[in-house]
């Protein structure tokens, strides 16, 4: 489902069993905690969203330019991870056996 650019969404609860989804450049996305059982999330450029701790099982994981991530501890299981852009995650430890890493 490409939802590309949708501002006008920010109850995203209602998609938390789409298989692929892109949410790039939703600005008004703070909350993906549903999503979670997404194979495939695209959520690049949605500055306003902090929490990505639920995306653990995520297989395809795009986060680029998500200025608010910081914390990506529970992300260890994501096949393949995109962080460009996400200047404020400062522990990659928790990731670096990602299959596909980018880092930020």
């Amino acid at each position: 489902l490409n939802l590309y650019g949708c501002n006008l969404i920010r109850d995203v609860s209602m998609l938390g069993n789409v298989k692929s989804l892109d949410l790039s450049f939703c600005t008004g996305i703070q909350d993906v905690s549903m999503l979670g059982r997404c194979e495939k999330l695209n959520l690049t450029g949605c500055q306003n969203v902090y929490d990505v701790s639920a995306l653990g099982r995520v297989q395809w994981l795009d986060l680029t330019d998500c200025t608010g991530v910081e914390d990506v501890s529970a992300l260890g299981g994501v096949q393949r991870l995109e962080l460009v852009g996400c200047h404020r995650v400062r522990d990659l430890t928790p990731v670096l056996n990602v299959p596909k890493l980018s880092p930020p």
